[in-house]
């Protein structure tokens, strides 16, 4: 059986089957349609920027409903571990601390009490699955994006002619709503911080420059619709005055902070005031800025080293030994295998190769990803010998991405193509709020690395096989 099939069931694939015959017949009328789809993906505001479309599937990916409840229980239990570790570091465990030397922004902006408990709130983590081995092999909790395109995608393709009864005949339509979960969760911070207003004023910050053509377009006019005042806001352009932070004169509550935390570190000048709301209480920001270290690739290195098990529950503990692919960083020179056999790490990446991938612990976007088995050895011996000792990189047990057949078109015509499938399931507040998928031809799963991009993802209605 191949790994698509694994994903679902037999009688729902001989159902999807019948489509992607259409579909490979049919190219002119699925041309037609997917100019008038990418249209109507343009209107919806689903770009990287003015004017630039989405690479998207042709089809989504369906998941069994025991599948898409692995993925959402084990995503929520890793969540509960992640805030552990974050909030050890916050309370002063010398041994997690020492764990993280270079957290990338300052460590008082860390220290800011949001007024809220949990550290990470909105969070969109990267997830493998063959539909039965399931690893999570990175966590992002530093403004993870596209949280405003699930439902975009969903609407859109349920309308596609050639899928519509395939959605409407086996998807559950009980799955989550993502936006309704996302305001939902920064509404609850807002009053466990001691909001008090009805309808708190909410902004969108981020600069101007990459606020255009994002997914908070639509995540503002959600906001709107469901009858919250909501904006975009450049926080250069704030005022910090009179208790509050403010755009003119008009006073804004609640605040995402929607790019990665370190670009808060440009412009000091022009960030003082934005910056001392948040220190001072007068603005409540989603996601905390504490949450940087969820993002930082070493938490996953932390996690499954045994010296830190005294964080975790049972459950927790045993969750990470499944899902949670081994790690270290690479100034952990003498530590143990994935086996608990005494090594060096220098001579273990090279013995190997195949079976590991180096990465650095902040990196993003895919880059600067060294996968042994798609790298040549002098290379991988030259990152090795350059990168061993230095805290700010990993090496991590690698497991080979999912391929998975999606149709494409191709010189006008429909055809099958093999891509490496790579899961996003999002937790919000520590719920599960739905996956994205994203594919490409490189073993680095990134939209933009080309090669298929983002791939909406339905669950099938309980019982279908």
């Amino acid at each position: 059986m191949s790994k698509k099939k694994t994903l679902t069931g037999e009688s729902f694939d001989l159902a999807e089957k019948k489509m992607e015959d259409w579909m490979l017949s049919h190219p002119k009328e699925i041309i037609k349609e997917r100019t008038d789809f990418l249209g109507r993906l343009n209107k919806k505001r689903c770009s990287y920027g003015e004017n630039t479309t989405l690479p998207i599937s042709l089809v989504p990916v369906f998941l069994k409903d025991s599948s898409v409840n692995l993925i959402a229980n084990v995503g929520e239990t890793l969540d509960r571990a992640l805030d552990k570790v974050i909030n050890a570091y916050i309370d002063g465990d010398q041994n997690v601390r020492e764990y993280f030397p270079y957290p990338d922004i300052p460590e008082e902006w860390i220290k800011w009490d949001p007024g809220y408990k949990k550290p990470t709130v909105i969070n969109r983590h990267d997830a493998l699955f063959d539909g039965e081995t399931l690893k999570f092999i990175e966590f992002n909790t530093d403004m993870p994006g596209a949280r405003g395109w699930i439902g975009v995608y969903e609407q859109l393709f349920s309308q596609q002619s050639y899928c519509k009864e395939l959605i409407e005949t086996y998807t559950n339509p009980q799955r989550p709503n993502t936006l309704k979960m996302f305001l939902d969760s920064m509404l609850s911070c807002y009053r466990e911080a001691g909001g008090q207003k009805k309808n708190p004023r909410i902004g969108i910050c981020s600069f101007k420059s990459y606020l255009v053509g994002s997914d908070a377009e639509i995540v503002r006019d959600y906001m709107i619709e469901q009858g919250y005042e909501a904006n975009y806001l450049d926080p250069r352009e704030l005022e910090y005055r009179d208790g509050g932070l403010y755009s003119n004169n008009i006073q804004f509550d609640l605040i995402n902070l929607a790019i990665r935390f370190l670009f808060y570190k440009r412009y000091p000048r022009e960030l003082k005031d934005f910056l001392a709301a948040i220190g001072n209480k007068a603005v409540i920001p989603v996601n905390p800025f504490r949450a940087i270290i969820g993002a930082h690739k070493e938490v996953m290195a932390l996690m499954t080293n045994e010296d830190f098990s005294y964080l975790f529950t049972k459950e927790e503990s045993e969750c990470i030994a499944k899902h949670v692919p081994w790690t270290r960083k690479l100034d952990e020179t003498i530590t143990l295998s994935p086996e608990g056999c005494d090594i060096s790490l220098h001579d273990y990446l090279m013995s190997n190769k195949k079976t590991m991938v180096i990465k650095p612990t902040g990196g993003a976007g895919g880059q600067d990803v060294y996968v042994g088995a798609h790298t040549d050895d002098a290379k991988w011996q030259a990152v090795v010998d350059q990168c061993m000792g230095c805290s700010w990189w990993i090496a991590q047990e690698a497991f080979e991405v999912p391929e998975h057949d999606f149709l494409t078109l191709s010189e006008g015509k429909v055809v099958k193509e093999k891509r490496n499938l790579n899961l996003n399931p999002y937790i919000f507040n520590g719920k599960y709020a739905g996956t994205l998928g994203r594919a490409s031809r490189s073993a680095v799963v990134n939209v933009s690395s080309g090669g298929g991009g983002l791939i909406p993802i339905f669950p099938l209605k309980p019982g279908v096989e």
